[in-house]
């Protein structure tokens, strides 16, 4: 009890100097782990790229047991009627990977692949005389492929070269293996599946049935079941300006950061032009490449390519690009964010930052969106904050842009038509 009262002090200091350092462990065991470099994005995506060989090579972006001789399907948001089943003609094993493997019926291991080059399957997998070395909690074990069942893990997916690729915002991906369809006699629709059946009509044409007392008006001195008609008056109107103001807004950016593969940034393209083409509009950018449009090219391509500095139609460049590990504020989990800086050559080499985390990038531009109102017409328009001095012409009337305010968001408009001397200016102003 002496030597315990004389080190009291002493005593108390270094239990609390204990229980700092075991809590500075604790939380450093239990945090979250950081997120694998690499392709970044939410279960349901994926990529298309092409090998070397030849072959369309799809990335998912969620471990999968998906094996050569099956399929995946990719089916249409907007209408899920629609889809398309491909067959894989092979898959791409990770070296040095973490996967599990099904052998011998019931038979389970969990471990790295230990092999020195990253292994191709084909259809005829099973039949290869090939051994996987799987190094385990457990050790090392061999598993040939002749006794292989399945193995889950991640891997990219090997196509003919003919496949139409397929856009992710557009389609999405089922990895579900086809079952067969109940009988149909191949004329009925989910719609008449789904049709309610109609009460019969009914065959009196009486507007009154036995138990409706009848309502009769004294009109002029007569006896009438119906009100006479009000009379129509026409008044000719003068026409309308036609054209109002509906929004002054910051443009969101063509492009967005997607993800990243390695050191190399993806970037979607936003412009509706994509589409119409059929191009596809995920692009890599390589760092400090001058990127053009690729406004030639056939669909399946990317919709830009590379270029030099001395190209006149050079549209953008990455000059930066790093993967950085930010704290969610909400989660408090730790996420991968990969910020690039661009230079945008049609800005006059404005540079400014895009990263994975901005749903929209804005940089400075101003859209003005307005729409026509003309009799029998809606139709919307966009203009930018450099269009003072347009002309709109629609439907025989000629809109000219005087002045644009971006302060007081308002547009001074002159408008001529339709008769040649009509001419009227208006304010338009936000609602």
């Amino acid at each position: 009890m002496r030597i315990l009262k004389s080190h009291y002090d002493k005593i108390v200091l270094l239990l609390s100097v204990l229980a700092v350092i075991v809590s500075v462990l604790v939380g450093l065991l239990s945090g979250e782990e950081v997120e694998r470099g690499g392709w970044s994005g939410s279960d349901s995506s994926f990529y298309f790229d092409t090998d070397d060989a030849g072959n369309v090579t799809l990335e998912l972006g969620k471990e999968n047991g998906l094996m050569p001789g099956q399929s995946v399907t990719f089916v249409s948001k907007e209408d899920e009627s629609i889809s398309e089943t491909i067959p894989i003609k092979g898959i791409v094993l990770e070296r040095r990977g973490t996967y599990a493997l099904t052998y011998d019926g019931s038979k389970k291991i969990i471990g790295t692949l230990m092999i020195n080059d990253d292994l191709t399957l084909d259809r005829d997998w099973k039949k290869t005389r090939v051994e996987l070395a799987i190094q385990s909690d457990e050790g090392r074990a061999l598993v040939s492929l002749a006794q292989l069942d399945s193995i889950h893990g991640s891997r990219v997916l090997l196509f003919d070269s003919t496949i139409d690729e397929f856009d992710p915002e557009e389609w999405f991906l089922s990895l579900y293996q086809a079952l067969p369809l109940p009988p149909s006699d191949g004329n009925e629709t989910k719609a008449d599946r789904a049709r309610w059946t109609k009460p019969s009509d009914e065959m009196e044409d009486s507007i009154y049935d036995l138990f409706t007392p009848p309502v009769i008006y004294l009109i002029d001195g007569n006896l009438t079941t119906t009100l006479p008609k009000k009379e129509v008056v026409v008044t000719e109107k003068t026409e309308e300006f036609g054209l109002s103001l509906d929004a002054i807004d910051n443009k969101p950016y063509r492009f967005k950061m997607s993800g990243w593969i390695g050191k190399v940034p993806i970037f979607d393209d936003l412009d509706p032009l994509v589409s119409q083409r059929r191009q596809n509009k995920r692009n890599r950018m390589e760092i400090g490449i001058p990127y053009r449009e690729n406004q030639t090219g056939k669909p399946g391509t990317s919709s830009l390519i590379r270029t030099t500095e001395e190209d006149e139609n050079k549209l953008l460049q990455v000059t930066y690009f790093t993967v950085q590990q930010v704290r969610d504020k909400k989660s408090g989990g730790v996420r991968s964010v990969g910020r690039a800086m661009v230079k945008d050559f049609r800005m006059g080499g404005k540079t400014f930052e895009i990263n994975s985390m901005m749903d929209m990038v804005y940089a400075g531009e101003i859209e003005i969106k307005m729409t026509y109102g003309l009799e029998g017409a809606n139709e919307p328009t966009t203009l930018s904050d450099k269009d003072t001095g347009k002309v709109l012409e629609f439907n025989g009337r000629r809109y000219t842009i005087k002045e644009i305010n971006l302060d007081d968001k308002w547009v001074l408009v002159d408008k001529l038509g339709p008769g040649p001397t009509d001419k009227t200016t208006l304010r338009l102003s936000l609602p």
